[in-house]
């Protein structure tokens, strides 16, 4: 590891401002719950050490973000009202604007910022679980996400190692990340997801490849509805994985959504907690040092289970399946993993599995040869 005795947990009350009202599906409530099961199982007093995300800062932001966007951000947060707030993807049923917005955003941001500067200072992993905020584009807020923090933390790392790979393993494709490195080639993008044109974004297909100088770095694995994990992970590894060893990074910014469990309600993938996380544990075997951060997963209790599965993973943890008694949450949370299987049936099963061969054919046929695969 590094001079740093634990891996850094980024977190604070503060972050749970970033709040989008109570109907909304992305709940300040994963992280309080999620931060409050990784204390039950005592990871804060020997594990984590427990770090508080400081404001990203607006320059480096900028590099990401236009000053436009920023500045009209900005000028929410000072109170005044936006003429035309749907020009920069606010004021939507996604994206409603809330009080403190750009400073919630910073603040998320700044999260992500921190854990990528403990990386570069010599940790092996750090954890921001309030960033994953992958569908914000240049000019404009989308899908839940207002800055996009991985592509922040991404050109944090940048300042150290010259190749650097986005792994996402989120429902929905990683969009803004992939926009925002589609024509660099020091950055490989890495998302599996569902798709369709009616599934939002309505990206994420094979032939997304990159353009000019980064084509051949942005890597799609596509997924049809009612995946169940053991295709899925055949997808992962078949096709995303060989390139991801070839491409050799010297970190990896991690994206752990967990919505592609079978239980979550925005939707339709069929896995269960131990099939994603044996793809958290396939990165993890690459012994690149990670920046982790959170993502979607809108079902309370899946979202909790899997980002504690997750940390004390990449922490090198192994947590007890049972949650401990003193868990406020346990009557819904009494255990880690899955211990029912979700079916799916002959016919959605026997369309996953075409869809996934496709898949992993086409990336072969597109990717293998750039990287010396077979």
């Amino acid at each position: 590891m590094s001079s740093m005795s634990r891996p850094l947990y980024f977190y604070s009350q503060a972050l749970l401002g970033y709040n989008m009202g109570p109907q909304h599906p992305m709940r300040p409530e994963r992280l309080r719950m999620t931060h409050a099961l990784l204390d039950a199982y005592g990871l804060f007093e020997h594990a984590l050490e427990l770090a508080p995300p400081e404001l990203a800062d607006e320059e480096e932001v900028e590099e990401t973000h236009s000053r436009d966007f920023l500045e009209a951000l900005s000028s929410l947060d000072r109170g005044d009202s936006l003429r035309n707030p749907y020009r920069y993807g606010l004021g939507t049923g996604d994206n409603p604007i809330f009080p403190g917005i750009y400073e919630a955003s910073l603040r998320y941001t700044g999260g992500s910022l921190g854990a990528a500067q403990a990386v570069l200072d010599g940790a092996s992993v750090a954890f921001n679980m309030a960033g994953g905020l992958h569908h914000a584009h240049y000019d404009r807020a989308a899908g839940f996400c207002v800055l996009n923090d991985c592509a922040v933390g991404i050109r944090r790392l940048r300042r150290k190692f010259s190749r650097v790979a986005y792994v996402d393993i989120d429902v929905h494709h990683g969009d803004g990340v992939q926009e925002s490195f589609y024509s660099d080639p020091t950055v490989l993008t890495v998302s599996l997801q569902e798709v369709g044109r009616a599934f939002f974004p309505g990206t994420g297909y094979v032939e997304e490849i990159g353009e000019g100088a980064g084509e051949g770095y942005s890597v799609n694995v596509p997924f049809a509805p009612y995946t169940p994990g053991d295709i899925w992970l055949q997808g992962w590894r078949e096709a995303a994985l060989p390139i991801l060893k070839a491409f050799d990074p010297e970190a990896i910014l991690l994206q752990l959504g967990t919505d592609t469990h079978a239980l979550d309600p925005l939707a339709h993938l069929a896995l269960r907690a131990q099939d994603w996380l044996e793809a958290v544990k396939d990165v993890q075997a690459l012994g690149k040092p990670i920046v982790a951060v959170g993502g979607g997963g809108y079902n309370l209790t899946t979202v909790t289970r899997m980002w504690a599965l997750a940390v004390g993973t990449l922490a090198g943890q192994e947590l007890p399946d049972d949650v401990p008694d003193s868990y406020a949450w346990k009557h819904n949370i009494p255990t880690l993993t899955d211990h029912v299987r979700f079916e799916v049936d002959a016919y959605d099963r026997q369309l996953a599995d075409r869809f996934a061969a496709q898949s992993i054919a086409d990336v072969k046929t597109l990717l293998f040869p750039r990287y010396g695969l077979k």
